[in-house]
């Protein structure tokens, strides 16, 4: 069995080449045995960065770029940085205050920090560092999306949350995603050396960078990007509001109204929580790895979306059978579609635009069953009634506005207005032209 973590370090995957993985350095110093340390989380608004740019990638890129220039910056070598996702984590031994905090010029970040206390158990101090990064992320995201909080210990961030957010956002909050390495502890193998460090099986982002770049003469396969449908609220059918799949957050709403109420404190709601949320990404390995496996040997899909994976497979028909296999693997828990564009000549960027918008196109028929829920082929038509579920869905975002969940879905179909047209009958154009 391969352990939890590895020393040194691995790769953060899609970080530049320096940044250390989370979940190793925290395994490292649960291994130590130190009775305390100080650990400070910087969090980012990757959603704005990914509107702002136009781009999946490229908003990613400027986020994870920011947050390696403000870990290499001047914090000196009392202060240890590691990755993952979207956040850098700071752990110091000696340390008892945070250090100071001058965040790159246009990146949107917010960072908070807490003493950690840790037993003498090795098992005991592991969980007690995850469970302190997923606090400390919490409280980094409450100050991120309202920087005019002056208090920056997690702590007493986390105790205002109640005052600060009405109750489908602290659920919101709470369903936060952990830093935390899945393999090597209750039976489940650890990563191999090709494999995301916190999700074995499923290859690391990393070795989709080496060969983003498809050449030869006559080019052949697909380009699929796959995403979770409503991973935070969960999906309905259209139809009767039935419920499909469950929702992160959805399953905190009763933790968040009983903080509400006063019948539980904060102790005891961030235990809840934090159970809940090791359950659900326990689910979405399974859900990942069945999705990626399901590809092998001909394809190869990769950890690049945090909830998705995105690489090359041989044709369309093996992309739509690797879908549903995994949806049928976590049934009634969460659901991927996904987007499919064929590899051609072109600059493959173009390629990854294509497959991005068919992965959109799915989320505008979650809940319909149509077949394009599960996967769009770049250049399929949409039928009639397709194309007006999808209407109705985007025209729904229309009216409810900006701020609303789910909004970022008419600002994608805006920037796709011409792609939409070639998509649906001459009688729906119109209306996504105007979107």
């Amino acid at each position: 069995m391969n352990p939890a973590f590895v020393w040194p370090p691995r790769h953060a995957p899609g970080f530049p080449v320096g940044c250390a993985d989370a979940g190793d350095v925290l395994g490292r110093i649960a291994e130590e045995g130190r009775p305390g340390i100080t650990m400070t989380v910087v969090t980012s608004a990757l959603r704005a960065s990914i509107e702002e740019s136009g781009d999946h990638y490229a908003g990613l890129r400027r986020v994870r770029e920011s947050l390696a220039a403000l870990g290499n910056g001047s914090h000196g070598e009392r202060w240890s940085a590691s990755y993952y996702g979207k956040d850098l984590v700071l752990t110091s031994a000696d340390a008892t205050e945070p250090p100071p905090m001058h965040f790159p010029h246009g990146a949107r970040l917010g960072w908070s920090w807490d003493r950690v206390a840790l037993g003498t158990d090795m098992a005991q101090r592991r969980e007690s560092l995850l469970f302190a990064c997923y606090k400390v992320s919490m409280a980094a995201r409450t100050r991120r999306d309202r920087p005019e909080i002056e208090e920056t210990q997690a702590s007493r961030v986390i105790g205002g949350v109640t005052r600060m957010l009405g109750k489908a956002e602290t659920a919101s909050l709470l369903a936060g995603v952990l830093v935390r390495p899945l393999g090597g502890a209750d039976g489940v193998p650890g990563a191999a050396p090709e494999d995301d460090p916190r999700l074995p099986g499923v290859l690391s982002a990393d070795g989709w960078t080496a060969s983003e770049t498809v050449t030869g003469p006559r080019p052949t396969g697909c380009y699929m990007v796959s995403d979770v449908h409503d991973i935070e609220w969960g999906t309905r059918r259209r139809t009767d509001g039935a419920r499909i799949t469950e929702g992160n957050a959805q399953q905190l709403i009763p933790l968040a109204e009983a903080w509400h109420a006063g019948r539980l404190d904060t102790a005891t709601v961030l235990k809840g929580a934090y159970c809940l949320r090791l359950r659900r990404e326990s689910q979405l390995l399974a859900h990942l790895r069945a999705l990626s496996s399901a590809v092998r040997p001909t394809g190869s899909l990769y950890a690049t979306l945090g909830d998705g994976l995105s690489g090359l497979v041989t044709d369309v028909a093996i992309a739509r059978k690797a879908v549903r296999f995994a949806n049928q693997q976590t049934e009634g828990a969460m659901h991927s579609g996904a987007g499919v564009a064929h590899v051609t000549a072109e600059a493959f960027g173009v390629v990854r635009e294509r497959a991005h918008f068919s992965l959109h196109v799915t989320k505008t028929l979650k809940g319909s069953v149509r077949p394009g829920g599960l996967l769009h082929e770049f250049g399929e038509a949409l039928d009639a009634e397709s194309a007006e579920y999808a209407r109705e869905f985007l025209m729904s975002l229309k009216r409810n506005g900006p701020g609303q969940a789910g909004y970022h879905h008419l600002q994608h179909a805006r920037r796709w207005r011409d792609w939409w047209a070639e998509h649906v009958p001459p009688s729906a154009r119109p209306d996504f032209l105007s979107l």
